[in-house]
């Protein structure tokens, strides 16, 4: 059975689903009895906070025997201990949490996570949302999360400042070398990467290695047919790694600087673009009001397959297996998706879900609606998305990405020795009867 399935196709039948409608709550028998539901999430910033608040309180209010004990993470706060704090028993109810064999694959292979199947049949899951997405939380042929969050990754640039300094978006990666020289001269950081987290060089490398060998190219990969270790992955990790590096599109020292570090100097206006993920437009409008920004792919590398979306699913909510209440875990998060919480989702945290909504009522603003218009031009000529490989890698790959890019930006590795140690991760993660024979 294929590892993933293109993300086109999830995006292209998100138009297509039948109406939303929030499943059934807690049964007249359940809420006489008081229940503590535990739930772990990743909204730190304020008005994701907020606004996942106040969607926990509807839930409580229509179930008033369930009382929401919610705590918040960062994303690599969570990857530290979630493992642990759920097989110990001191962790959640309900989590939400990164999709992906390196990610919820590790806590269901541990047996740590709760099978759907019984909940997605009872609320009609299955049904209300995008078929792909599931799939995309499906592990082992089961249903193991409920997914919120549909991402799209691409680079940010600062309009404003751009007409201001009479510089033009960079369409190729050449451009964007001669882009960098210039904005460094008037006095700007080209770039606000920043990798102290290890995990941002995850979605740079797959923008430049979907471009290089394709979204086909890469789903063969990810279901085990061919090598990461290829000229065509070489000069992937090269466009970003070094050549970007050595053009001075960084800033200083990028790998001691944390993530939302590097946000914030895009935020202030001290860095000119951004190569991240949809996840942070939020706050984007909130922290640059002054400002009009745009979103568009990765600039084309020479000898790729062109421009070139990256697209997938972010994070979902899970069950801890050891959990007292799954059933009222389950009607929690079947509210999650009711058409109430939905639309409270998209406007009030700004995020992208997959399922069909009427948008009609919603208030958006112009990068988010690009998005949702960007997502349902899935099918059509000329636009290509690929897939963001750390969310689809096993656990061992993900960690060479994440020391071997580092290592690259240092100057410690070349892209050649990284491509082969990504291609040894790959086979290490795979069971043995999976891994690409030796060559």
């Amino acid at each position: 059975m294929p590892r993933s399935r293109p993300w086109l196709a999830a995006l292209s039948v998100i138009a297509f689903l039948i109406s939303l409608t929030a499943g059934p709550l807690l049964s007249d028998a359940q809420a006489q009895e008081p229940v503590e539901l535990r739930v772990w999430d990743q909204f730190t910033n304020p008005t994701e906070s907020e606004n996942a608040e106040a969607i926990y309180a509807a839930f409580e209010e229509q179930n008033p025997n369930v009382t929401i004990t919610r705590e918040s993470f960062s994303t690599d706060q969570m990857r530290d201990v979630v493992n642990t704090a759920i097989s110990s028993g001191t962790g959640p109810d309900v989590i939400f949490y990164d999709a992906g064999p390196g990610y919820a694959g590790v806590l269901a292979d541990a047996d740590l996570l709760l099978p759907l199947e019984d909940y997605a049949s009872q609320h009609g899951w299955t049904e209300r949302v995008a078929e792909p997405a599931i799939e995309a939380t499906t592990i082992d042929g089961t249903l193991y999360g409920m997914p919120l969050q549909t991402d799209l990754i691409g680079m940010y640039y600062n309009q404003t400042l751009l007409e201001q300094e009479g510089l033009e978006v960079p369409q190729t990666l050449d451009e964007l070398v001669t882009f960098c020289g210039e904005a460094v001269e008037k006095g700007y950081i080209p770039t606000a990467f920043a990798d102290n987290d290890g995990w941002p060089a995850f979605h740079q490398f797959s923008m430049t290695a979907n471009q290089m060998v394709g979204p086909d190219g890469i789903q063969a990969l990810l279901n085990n047919e061919g090598s990461w270790d290829t000229p065509e992955i070489v000069t992937a990790i090269e466009a970003f790694f070094v050549t970007l590096r050595d053009a001075g599109c960084f800033p200083e020292d990028p790998v001691a600087i944390p993530y939302e570090d590097g946000n914030s100097l895009f935020y202030n206006g001290e860095a000119l673009l951004h190569t991240t993920g949809s996840w942070l437009i939020a706050e984007i409008e909130e922290q640059m009001p002054d400002f009009e920004v745009g979103f568009v792919p990765f600039p084309e590398i020479e000898g790729g397959v062109g421009r070139v979306w990256i697209s997938g699913v972010g994070s979902a909510w899970y069950i801890a297996s050891a959990t007292q209440n799954p059933d009222e875990a389950a009607a929690f998060i079947d509210y999650l998706f009711s058409q109430e919480a939905v639309e409270q989702w998209i406007e009030g945290s700004r995020y992208f879900v997959p399922v069909e909504v009427d948008t009609a009522n919603i208030e958006i603003g112009p990068l988010n609606s690009q998005v949702i218009e960007t997502l349902q031009t899935a099918g059509d000529e000329g636009v290509q998305f690929g897939y963001n490989v750390d969310v689809l890698a096993p656990p061992e790959f993900n960690e060479m990405m994440s020391s071997g890019f580092q290592a690259i930006l240092v100057g410690g590795k070349t892209a050649e020795q990284q491509a082969a140690d990504l291609e040894a991760a790959w086979n290490e993660g795979m069971p043995a009867s999976e891994a690409t024979p030796s060559s």
